[in-house]
């Protein structure tokens, strides 16, 4: 099979903590010295939705807006007023189900992702007071997987998939195939697919490096609270 790539669409709501300082009134007047302003970093939580867009093809959970949900722990930090810099910290399940007559695959993959990106908010171009700003990120990131297949239904039984589109607990073709009782998936992924060596890949690695391309824009809602919505694409280097 070819590299696969995810893809998760993610809305974020972003509270800020900033150090408050106290000052001292004196009786002498003193000419204030002009410091350096720093902006505190943000602390966000995250929760969005992943698809996945490879070479397997599942046309219900390939739409976004029907996909597993996904959460995000995200440190905002500023460096100029027109880049940041983002750790973070995503979590969540994948799951893809194709049903052809073709092909009859299906993988349920928990994934954890740690990165860092920077963003670019087009503040040199901007109004400095502006309550929206559209921005764009790219990064890297180390991607985690487990990935488990559904193949056995809960009598034990190994799925058949007949032509006439059924499951059924013989092969279509098999002695005794007009036998066959139809049988039901149980949607339990009980079937390791790296301990079960499928295509002959043996152990393959559960983690691998990726790229996140993103696209968004953060709205202002009061000094310590934005709102923030983005879509990312993680270009991954593993199957």
């Amino acid at each position: 099979m070819k590299s696969n790539s995810l893809i998760a669409l993610l809305s974020f709501l972003f509270i800020s903590f900033n150090s408050i300082g106290q000052s001292n009134t004196d009786s002498l007047e003193v000419e204030p010295l002009e410091q350096k302003k720093i902006t505190p970093p943000t602390l966000g939580l995250g929760v969005g939705l992943i698809s996945f867009y490879g070479d397997l093809r599942d046309y219900d959970y390939g739409n976004p807006f029907v996909s597993n949900p996904v959460y995000e722990l995200y440190l905002h930090q500023p460096l100029l007023e027109y880049l940041n810099l983002n750790l973070y910290y995503m979590f969540g399940k994948m799951r893809v189900e194709e049903r052809r007559l073709e092909r009859n695959l299906n993988f349920e993959s928990t994934i954890r992702v740690s990165g860092l990106s920077l963003e670019y908010n087009f503040g040199n171009f901007l109004n400095p007071r502006r309550s929206f700003s559209p921005f764009i990120t790219a990064g890297v990131e180390m991607l985690e997987f487990n990935s488990k297949t559904d193949l056995i239904s809960s009598t034990g039984s190994r799925y058949n998939y007949w032509s006439d589109g059924t499951i059924r607990n013989l092969p279509e073709n098999s002695p005794g195939a007009e036998f066959a009782v139809e049988i039901q998936r149980d949607y339990d992924y009980e079937t390791d697919i790296r301990e079960a060596r499928f295509d002959g890949r043996g152990f393959y690695p559960e983690r691998s490096v990726a790229i996140p391309l993103g696209i968004g824009g953060n709205v202002k809602i009061t000094n310590q609270i934005n709102f923030r919505i983005a879509s990312t694409f993680h270009l991954t280097f593993t199957d």
